[in-house]
């Protein structure tokens, strides 16, 4: 196969691969410095790029350093160059990685390499055991990412095609190698040779820019999420809460006023809050008002919004409920609400707690802030008799 121009000199190649994943290694460990922690596999993904220019330096000393270092030792710290790719995006989908499996078969291919480098030297033997795990990883990589159950962005869609396209060219180069066209050794100025270091510099380069893009999208809906929803209980903020509610109501204007079911309002209070922090602490308190929230969305399910209004108060909006249906819902959140703790439960101790309830049907003309006025008055009633009790408002 005729050679190609030095300008596509494989070393080359591979040194400028190395240097581009050394700038990317820089920018990666930058920003996780600004991301917040809670967007994990930054660390993998920074350090990745930077091994993988250690095993290029070591490439690229082939026939100056001996067999083992540039052949087994390069082939290994390239393979787990990718493994960290790998194991990063564990992380950021899942929040935890586990490579064992990989790292074992990368001990059987380290031997595999020793073997055939210097007791039966072998390049095509090589070249096809590294092509076939290299292939197997970004496969199994890739199907992490198509396997995963969420929203699908920009960055995502980028890491998938690259990580499947990486897996082709090393099928492809698998391939050759069997069919005999591997070439005499890593640096001979091959087509073949040289398009499989290539993409492998340009997968280097994207994997961590699509990987910077997952990051940075990541931290954008953790900040949306932040702004709209109470960071203890995890529902809606008031601001939000208020917001739903007006679009809601206006909703309602728009259709011209000819429903005979419209929106309610919960106001919701749990009882004697003030006695189970200065009993238990706030640390128990707040896994209260948690508990809390799971019961009422558990209760509410799909028919209304819940959000946090302030303090140990919540808000419920039902649209399209009539007063009797917004009454036997708030029965059944005052229920679910009041069940004792079972004895195995951190929160044992505290026993039980009620919840008192003003619901507010949606009057003719009425605006939120009526609404909120209404129900602030029936949940005024309901503490008044006693707590623990359901008042309608009128």
């Amino acid at each position: 196969m005729a050679a190609l121009p030095s300008v596509l000199d494989p070393r080359s190649v591979i040194m400028l691969a190395g240097l581009m994943g050394v700038v990317m290694s820089v920018v990666v460990f930058f920003m996780r410095r600004s991301y917040p922690a809670t967007i994990q596999g930054l660390r993998e993904w920074a350090w990745a790029p930077l091994v993988a220019f250690v095993s290029t330096l070591l490439f690229a000393a082939r026939d100056v350093l001996p067999d083992f270092i540039t052949i087994v030792v390069a082939n290994v710290v390239l393979f787990e160059a990718c493994l960290l790719y790998y194991a990063g995006s564990q992380r950021f989908l899942y929040g935890r990685s586990d490579t064992a499996g990989w790292h074992g078969l990368t001990v059987v291919m380290a031997c595999a390499l020793f073997w055939f480098s210097e007791f039966r030297p072998d390049y095509e033997v090589r070249l096809v055991i590294v092509t076939a795990v290299v292939a197997a990883l970004f496969l199994s990589h890739a199907l992490l990412y198509i396997r995963h159950r969420g929203s699908v962005v920009f960055g995502m869609r980028l890491m998938i095609g690259l990580l499947l396209l990486q897996s082709l060219v090393a099928f492809a180069r698998l391939v050759s190698a069997l069919l005999g066209m591997a070439g005499v050794g890593l640096l001979d100025a091959t087509v073949l040779q040289s398009i499989y270091i290539s993409m492998y510099s340009f997968t280097v380069l994207l994997l961590s820019i699509a990987a910077i893009l997952m990051a940075t999208d990541r931290m954008h809906s953790e900040f949306q999420f932040l702004a709209t929803h109470d960071p203890l209980t995890g529902v809606l903020n008031r601001r939000a809460l208020l917001d739903a509610c007006q679009a809601q109501l206006a909703a309602a204007g728009r259709d011209g006023g000819s429903r005979t079911r419209r929106m309610a309002l919960l106001m919701i209070d749990v009882d004697h809050f003030k006695s189970i922090n200065d009993r238990f602490g706030h640390q128990t308190g707040d896994a209260v008002l948690r508990e809390a929230v799971g019961r009422m969305q558990r209760a509410i399910g799909d028919n209304g919004l819940l959000g946090r209004y302030g303090g140990e108060e919540f808000v419920v909006m039902l649209p399209e409920a009539s007063p009797a249906e917004a009454t036997e819902l708030a029965a059944r959140v005052k229920a679910s609400a009041g069940e004792a703790f079972p004895a195995d439960s951190p929160l044992a101790a505290v026993g039980a707690f009620t919840v008192s309830i003003g619901v507010a049907p949606q009057q003719p003309g009425a605006d939120i802030d009526d609404m909120l006025g209404q129900a602030d008055e029936a949940l005024y009633r309901a503490k008044s008799l006693g707590r623990d009790r359901v008042v309608l408002a009128g």
